[in-house]
């Protein structure tokens, strides 16, 4: 009787989200590789079929966690962006606050940051993959509005923009240390000296502090 009253909660609240809120939960905790469907399911309060009718598979709910992950890092760095008061303060920003993001979900990051770039495309639906292209759309566009020609490629960009922050990032969930905050500003100057020349000010001069 419990645990129905607990799935009869959980469905009001939407099975679907309420597993995948659970899946991120234990991903968290534990890692993926440790994250089983019935501590999932347990965790998340349904009962078998409910899982089931929902992710057939562990790879279903995988792909899940993955999209869900990904959105909500997408919708941080967006903010960050569209907060900022100028091109500098932007790329700044956005450095900033994805080494927080990483700080913060440690397991999430180690999942997407040591999974090959082929294995996570794979594991997204088409809803998924038209929000990621949706969030290169939108990258795109602020660069062109602070100046970018379009020169290099937007992965390119992208790339000396968010590459370090990366690499650091994965020596640091492999041992983890102090802070990634505290190498928060120097990664945000080596991003701003590589993007910074490539925009342009209102005023038609490159880069510089905006």
């Amino acid at each position: 009787m419990w645990s129905d009253t607990l799935e009869f909660h959980s469905m009001k609240r939407g099975g679907r989200s309420v597993i995948v809120d659970a899946a991120l939960a234990s991903v968290e905790e534990r890692g993926w590789e440790a994250t089983s469907m019935q501590a999932v399911r347990e965790r998340a309060g349904v009962s078998n079929g409910s899982l089931f009718h929902h992710f057939p598979t562990r790879a279903d709910l995988a792909a899940a966690v993955v999209a869900a992950g990904l959105a909500d890092h997408r919708a941080v760095l967006l903010r960050a962006l569209h907060a900022a008061g100028g091109a500098e303060d932007a790329v700044r920003r956005v450095v900033a606050r994805h080494l927080r993001w990483i700080e913060d979900n440690p397991q999430l990051a180690r999942l997407f940051l040591h999974s090959p770039p082929d294995v996570l495309r794979t594991m997204l639906d088409d809803a998924a993959l038209d929000a990621k292209r949706g969030f290169a759309e939108e990258i795109d566009d602020w660069l062109r509005g602070h100046g970018w020609s379009g020169a290099p490629d937007l992965t390119v960009v992208v790339a000396l923009w968010i590459g370090p922050v990366h690499e650091y990032a994965r020596g640091w969930l492999a041992s983890p240390g102090p802070s990634p905050a505290l190498v928060s500003d120097a990664l945000a100057e080596g991003a701003w000296r590589a993007v910074g020349p490539l925009l342009r000010s209102p005023g038609g001069s490159a880069g510089g502090r905006s």
